[in-house]
């Protein structure tokens, strides 16, 4: 009735979308891991619960560029890295129940 499992993932380090001549750094390798657990509670309940970034690591798992030329000629800020990342998922916790009809 009780289910527990984990999983690791990990990605190797990779260039920025847009650098198609790998000129620039690299995001850097990383991996993460998490957790789930199931009950069920009867043929048609089950709870649950899942743990992702167990250990809330900080990682990009995406980068780009953008055109700094095309940043609103108001803006107060002056860009002078054009690379865009995108963070991991930080440590976070769901849980539920599913019913099954």
């Amino acid at each position: 009735k009780w289910k527990i499992g984990a999983n690791i993932s990990a990605a190797s380090s990779q260039y920025y979308n847009g650098d198609d001549s790998n000129q620039n750094a690299k995001l850097p390798a990383y991996w993460v891991a998490g957790l789930q657990t199931s009950y069920q509670l009867t043929n048609s309940a089950q709870i649950f619960a899942q743990v992702n970034n167990l250990f809330d690591r900080k990682f990009g798992v995406y980068g780009t560029y953008f055109d700094k030329t095309g940043v609103a000629l108001a803006s107060p800020i002056v860009y002078t890295d054009a690379r865009m990342i995108t963070p991991l998922q930080p440590f976070s916790v769901y849980g539920g129940l599913k019913m099954t009809f």
